[in-house]
């Protein structure tokens, strides 16, 4: 895996904030982090019901994958022993894709429009920057989700494609799904 050193960083409301590698002892406060996110808006694609049918020994498997393959990273942002984000990339591990990889983020909904998620992209950015193998991240966004798409153009990520009917809701509407591409 992919290692950052764990850093000290402020909040935009200047709250102490750590950035640091997932381990294994953090699958309980992942569980509650990905159910509190999962439960305030539409945008990840599991249910909190599905999310707490993965047992922790599935959790931990997948964080070790991402410690086992060195393409991968799995950061965390905590502030006073609470998970409060999470971004983790996996790049392609064939030769004709593992110069691009896609990550997921999300931000505990009580911790928003605070700068988390800006801290945990240029981290990630700054780790892959730091492998030149790999040369382009993607994503893939929900287009009701505004504060998101401004967030990743900031940092320069293009729009590249669109997906009208990408996720479906319970009440049968469907979301669209924008992917959004960065060359570095």
């Amino acid at each position: 895996m992919g290692k950052i050193d764990s850093k000290k960083q402020q909040s935009k409301s200047n709250e102490s904030v750590i950035l640091r590698n997932a381990t294994i002892l953090d699958v309980e406060k992942l569980y509650l982090l990905v159910t509190e996110v999962a439960r305030s808006n539409d945008f990840l694609i599991v249910t909190p019901e599905e999310y707490s049918s993965i047992s922790s020994e599935q959790q931990i498997a997948r964080i070790k994958r991402h410690h086992d393959n060195e393409g991968d990273v799995w950061l965390i942002a905590e502030c006073n022993n609470e998970l409060i984000g999470s971004i983790d990339f996996q790049n392609g591990k064939s030769k004709k894709i593992n110069h691009k990889g896609s990550f997921g983020l999300i931000v505990k909904p009580s911790w928003q429009n605070k700068g988390i998620g800006k801290l945990l992209l240029s981290a990630l950015i700054e780790w892959v920057k730091a492998h030149s193998s790999i040369e382009v991240i993607n994503l893939t966004v929900s287009e009701e989700n505004k504060p998101a798409i401004e967030l990743y153009k900031k940092f320069g990520f293009q729009i590249t494609g669109r997906e009208p009917f990408s996720l479906k809701l319970q009440d049968g509407r469907f979301l669209v799904d924008l992917t959004m591409t960065l060359k570095l």
